[in-house]
């Protein structure tokens, strides 16, 4: 007779090995719903036609800033939440009031902050934090009207940045 005993369907292993492959197929479907489901994936805007025509004035914004010699370094500490802002106002006839700051997230834009910096002494421009920037890369822009100047920053502790056209 046969030394080997008859062992039922559960103990052999290429059965679980069978099982196994469907099964994570089925486990990896319902992750992936899941992820669709609870994260946001930018939809693409009604007005994309008129948005890209718009990058042509954002890049005229550019060629104004770069004509006139503008350039500002900008300081920032994400935990206390204030910024400071040295603008070289190159051939500009006066300083403005306020300076407007756009600071777009690399990947989710309802993260994006917009602060308005507020005249100081000199070339000096301040402003305020609501609350820290998430860990990651920002891009910076810095505009008033007819031109901008453009920068990345990687969201630390204590930041410096130079923007240029």
């Amino acid at each position: 007779m046969n030394n080997l005993a008859i062992r039922p369907w559960y103990r052999h292993p290429l059965v679980w090995m069978v099982i196994a492959i469907p099964f994570s197929a089925v486990i990896m479907g319902v992750v992936m719903i899941w992820l669709a489901v609870t994260t946001d994936d930018g939809l693409v805007e009604d007005d994309y036609y008129k948005q890209g025509k718009a990058i042509n004035l954002d890049l005229r914004r550019d060629a104004v800033a770069q004509e006139q010699g503008i350039s500002a370094v900008f300081e920032m500490d994400n935990s206390e939440g204030w910024m400071n802002l040295n603008f070289n106002k190159g051939k500009l006839q006066a300083y403005p009031d306020t300076l407007h700051m756009k600071l777009q997230y690399a990947t989710h834009n309802h993260n994006d902050v917009e602060v308005v910096l507020n005249r100081g002494q000199g070339e000096q421009y301040i402003g305020l934090l609501k609350q820290p920037l998430h860990k990651g890369k920002w891009y910076l822009e810095l505009y008033d009207g007819e031109w901008r100047l453009n920068g990345q920053l990687q969201a630390d502790q204590r930041i410096t940045v130079n923007l240029e056209p």
